[in-house]
């Protein structure tokens, strides 16, 4: 059995999900969810019987700490932390990690994120592409995802499929955006992820932002493919009409905004989204993917 679990960031349900499954070797869990939202994810596993020390596996689909922040804390506990080799010494040693994001979210670090510590290195193992770990009666394969992250990893068993980021935000019944964050956005490698993703034909989608895809998983993947060219095209044509970062920052807003008000979502839920995927950095990422991957398209702009 697989259990959605809501972390319930800053008091808000429906955002970010830990996904537990049951397996004879006792739970694992996909992701964590961030640190500052451990004691609510406790109180969640305690709902169906499970302590924080029952958790002896954790798979990571990377290392954003959204996703990995409560990832020390299993281990604390004795369990294997599993993740992308390149993820992997950011867990071990954090400070890297921690000075990026506190150059995004400055004085907001602690209320948002919690405490991110170091994992000792005998507790994180690293994950090639397609390596199997087997968690009886289950097959768990890591398959690498570029796109939202050069460190990222989906995980495969039987018809299931966890996700990650780069399987996109779904909240509610609104639509599949994609999470562009600095600094690693990619738009080929992104549309090649989801093509894998594609080629397993999963029955079951589980998502980090958020829990199981109700409806057609291939109509999800249309969706959310869509959009990443659509994104991706909208901040080059800006660019090389010159708009800059400053500007760009509101417009893309309002475009994201829109465009999940004309789907259905509400005013409430547009909130929600942008707290599971925020506008602002999906503006430095794209800069930085034009600049990095496409600098002779743009080169007026540059």
């Amino acid at each position: 059995m697989v259990h959605v679990l809501d972390t319930m960031p800053l008091g808000r349900p429906g955002i970010i999900a830990a996904t537990l499954l049951e397996t004879d070797e006792g739970p694992v869990l996909f992701d964590t969810g961030p640190e500052s939202t451990f004691e609510h994810l406790a109180t969640e596993l305690s709902k169906i019987g499970v302590r924080p020390n029952d958790v002896r596996h954790v798979f990571l689909s990377h290392i954003h700490f959204d996703h990995s922040g409560a990832a020390w804390r299993f281990a604390d506990f004795g369990a294997t932390i599993y993740v992308h080799p390149r993820g992997a010494p950011h867990l071990i040693d954090p400070t890297k990690l921690i000075a990026s994001a506190t150059r995004l979210y400055g004085d907001e670090m602690n209320r948002l994120w919690g405490r991110f510590a170091p994992i000792a290195a005998e507790r994180v193992r690293i994950l090639q592409d397609n390596d199997v770990v087997r968690v009886a009666p289950f097959e768990i394969r890591a398959i690498a995802t570029p796109g939202h992250a050069s460190h990222h990893h989906i995980y495969h068993w039987n018809e299931n499929v966890f996700g990650g980021d780069v399987a996109g935000v779904r909240l509610g019944d609104g639509p599949p955006t994609p999470p562009f964050v600095p600094p690693e956005l990619d738009i080929e490698s992104w549309l090649e992820s989801i093509a894998k993703i594609r080629a397993l034909d999963p029955a079951k989608l589980y998502l980090p932002h958020f829990g199981l895809v109700e409806n057609s998983i291939s109509s999800h993947l249309d969706a959310l493919e869509e959009r990443v060219r659509r994104w991706s095209i909208w901040f080059g044509d800006r660019l090389r009409a010159g708009t800059g970062e400053p500007a760009l920052i509101p417009e893309f807003a309002a475009y994201a905004a829109d465009e999940l008000r004309t789907a259905g979502a509400n005013d409430e839920q547009v909130l929600d989204y942008e707290q599971a995927d925020p506008s602002f950095m999906a503006v430095s990422a794209a800069l930085r993917y034009w600049r990095k991957h496409h600098p002779e398209q743009i080169a007026s702009a540059v």
